[in-house]
């Protein structure tokens, strides 16, 4: 159902967002393959001012989305790179269609203060030979809603509400913060995996079909519901009440709840 990973071909397309990567399905080898004769472009990275916490919304038709927080910054920072995997005889046409690749970003109201709201999208007539990777520094994030395919979800040091949908890619949650509101990712053809802290709560309902559910427990109180299935768990953590809903297809589910969520590589292992 898996095939070997293609961490190596990320990191280095990647290299301009950190390292973070993922690995393939069989649905992704034809992306894969043209991943070794694609063509980039990196913009420069853009700059918005946020009062914080805030809220990130993504919206991309592909591509990987990694937000990172770092208490550290004072600004918000967004950058894309922009791809087109045509393939070597088409070349030329795929330098030309990067152009085509359009995305914008802009802060705007929310019901708990602001949000960053980044929409990525391509006129191209062949939106599936392209995609546009997309990182986001931030001082602190209060809340992540993304939906894109194709591409990776990545969210570190996060903390809010999560509402994440994907397509032929991973999602993966890693945050020191605590985790005690509602969380909802959806994934098709790729893993999850949610790592917290022992401070957080929950009341777990996963579905992985065609996979399996782990789960790693440190800290906490992590109770279990008697229908545990090899595809299938229901837990409670911590008596929380806030739901955690994870469902994948031909993926399987992790979770993880240690001392430091993000002390850990950057691709998801059986």
């Amino acid at each position: 159902m898996r095939t070997i990973r293609d961490g190596l071909l990320i990191l280095v397309g990647l290299s301009i967002l950190s390292g973070c990567g993922g690995r393939a399905s069989s649905s992704r080898n034809l992306f894969d393959i043209q991943r070794l004769t694609y063509v980039q472009q990196t913009d420069e990275p853009q700059v918005i001012e946020v009062a914080l916490p805030v809220a990130i919304d993504v919206e991309s038709f592909g591509g990987d989305v990694i937000i990172n927080v770092d208490e550290e910054l004072e600004v918000a920072t967004i950058t894309v790179r922009r791809v087109a995997m045509h393939g070597p005889p088409r070349q030329e046409e795929a330098e030309a269609s990067l152009a085509e690749i359009g995305y914008r970003a802009e802060v705007v109201p929310g019901q708990l203060g602001q949000v960053l709201r980044v929409r990525l999208w391509t006129t191209h007539g062949e939106p599936h030979f392209q995609r546009a990777d997309l990182r986001i520094d931030v001082p602190a994030v209060d809340g992540v809603f993304v939906r894109t395919e194709r591409g990776d979800v990545v969210a570190i040091n996060i903390e809010g509400v999560v509402d994440i949908a994907n397509r032929r890619g991973d999602v993966r949650i890693m945050t020191n913060l605590a985790m005690r509101r509602k969380v909802t990712i959806i994934n098709s053809e790729g893993d999850i995996e949610y790592r917290v802290r022992g401070e957080s709560t929950g009341i777990f309902d996963c579905i992985a079909v065609g996979g399996k559910v782990d789960h790693h427990i440190s800290y906490g109180k992590f109770t279990i519901a008697p229908n545990r299935r090899k595809g299938r768990l229901q837990a409670a953590l911590n008596n929380g009440g806030n739901a955690i809903t994870l469902r994948t297809e031909d993926g399987n589910i992790k979770i993880a709840v240690v001392a430091d969520p993000t002390d850990i590589g950057t691709a998801i292992f059986p």
